[in-house]
C-alpha cells in the first residue's frame, strides 16, 4: 500500500487574466486531498469481481484520478500488480449544520489529480517529497486534471502539485510555475461565505463578453490585469501595505469584470469581506472565480486577524483556520 496527500489552492491573484497568459499567484492550502493505492482484492463483498472505475468503497472515481492514474503509468511504467485506487477529498469540504457537505472552492479535483500521480510515482520507487520530482510530475497531473477542466489555467494542479506560493503564467498547452517567498510582514486570512460556487459558469459569461464585444471586455479586463500585475509585483518584492492597496483594486476590478459580463463575480457575501478588512486596516478580494466560496484577506498583522474573525462572526461570515504555503504533494504512509 502507498499513501499520498496533495494539498488544496487558494488563489491570490490573477484571476480570469491568467487564462489569457497574465502571471497569477497561488497558494496551497492545508487542507489536503487523500490517494491510496493499494493491492487490489480478487473479490468484493458480495463475491464479484472488483470494478477498477470505483474505489474500494464502491464510489465512483472521479475522471481526472482515472485519467492521471493512465497518464503516470504510461511515464513511470505500470504497476507491478493490480492495485486499487482510493480518494478522499472530504478535507477539502466545508460541513454544514444539518446541510451536508459544500465545496469550498479549494480545488479538489487538482489535488485528486496531482495526489494520483503523486501515487503512481512513490509506488514506482519515485521520492515525491524531491522538488525535481515534483517539477516532472506537474505536467503529468495537468494532462490528467485536463479530464474535467480542459481550459484551466492549471494554477490550482500546480500548488496541489509543488506546495508553497507558486508564481504562474500558461503559455498555450504549457505552464511556467516557480515557488516564490511570502513576505513575513504581509499576513493572510480566509473568509468563507457560505455559499458555494460554480466556476466554469463564472468563467462561460466573461467568455461570452469576450466573443460578443470585445471592446468592452477589454474595458473591464484591463484594470483587472493592471491590478494583478501590481498585486503579485509588490508581493515579490515585500511590500505590504503595496499589497493591501492593490488587492483592493483587484476586488474593484473583478467586480467590474463581473458587472459589464453579466456574472456574479462580487457577490454581497463577498463585498461584506472586503468591507470588514477595509475597517481593519486590510483588504480582500473574491479568491478563485468569484460568486461565492472565499474571500481573501491581507492584513498588515496578525493581531488583525482576529479582529477579522471577530467582525465576520458578527456579519454571519466565517474564518478558516487555514494557514497557507503548504507542503506539496508527499508520501503520507511508506509502500509496504
Amino acid at each position: 500500500m502507498v499513501r499520498v496527500s496533495a494539498p488544496g489552492k487558494v488563489m491570490i491573484s490573477g484571476e480570469y487574466v491568467v487564462l489569457e497568459g497574465a502571471p497569477a499567484l497561488v497558494a496551497a492550502a492545508p487542507a489536503r486531498a487523500r490517494v491510496t493505492l493499494a493491492a487490489r482484492p480478487t473479490r468484493t463483498s458480495d463475491g464479484s469481481p472488483p470494478d477498477p472505475g470505483r474505489s474500494p468503497d464502491a464510489q465512483p472515481l472521479p475522471p481526472e484520478a482515472l485519467l492521471a492514474r493512465t497518464c503516470a503509468e504510461s511515464v513511470f511504467g505500470p504497476l507491478t500488480r493490480d492495485m486499487d485506487l482510493a480518494i478522499d477529498t472530504s478535507a477539502l469540504r466545508h460541513q454544514g449544520n444539518g446541510e451536508g457537505s459544500r465545496k469550498l472552492g479549494l480545488g479538489s479535483s487538482a489535488a485528486a489529480a496531482a495526489g494520483t500521480v503523486a501515487a503512481v510515482a512513490a509506488a514506482n520507487g519515485l521520492d515525491v517529497s524531491n522538488p525535481t520530482v515534483r517539477a516532472r510530475l506537474l505536467p503529468i497531473a495537468l494532462d490528467g486534471h485536463r479530464a474535467v477542466a480542459p481550459e484551466g489555467s492549471g494554477a490550482d494542479v500546480a500548488a496541489s502539485t509543488l506546495g508553497g506560493f507558486v508564481r504562474v503564467r500558461r503559455d498555450g498547452e504549457h505552464l511556467d510555475a516557480a515557488r516564490i517567498d511570502w513576505p513575513a510582514s504581509l499576513h493572510l486570512a480566509l473568509v468563507w461565505t457560505g455559499t458555494p460556487a460554480r466556476t466554469s459558469d463564472l468563467v462561460a459569461k466573461v467568455k461570452s463578453l469576450a466573443a460578443r464585444d470585445a471592446t468592452a471586455y477589454q474595458r473591464a479586463i484591463t484594470p483587472l490585469r493592471e491590478a494583478a500585475a501590481t498585486l503579485l509585483a509588490a508581493i515579490e518584492r515585500g511590500d505590504a501595505r503595496g499589497a493591501i492597496d492593490a488587492a483592493a483594486a483587484h476586488h474593484d476590478a473583478m467586480q467590474l469584470l463581473g458587472e459589464t459580463a453579466g456574472a456574479p463575480i462580487v457577490t454581497p457575501e463577498l463585498t461584506k469581506a472586503a468591507m470588514i478588512a477595509h475597517s481593519i486596516g486590510g483588504s480582500a478580494k473574491p479568491s478563485g472565480a468569484g460568486g461565492g466560496d472565499v474571500a481573501i484577506a491581507f492584513l498588515p498583522s496578525e493581531s488583525a486577524i482576529a479582529e477579522l474573525g471577530d467582525a465576520c462572526r458578527i456579519a454571519g461570515l466565517a474564518l478558516l483556520p487555514l494557514r497557507l504555503g503548504d507542503d506539496g504533494v508527499r508520501v503520507d504512509e511508506p509502500l509496504d
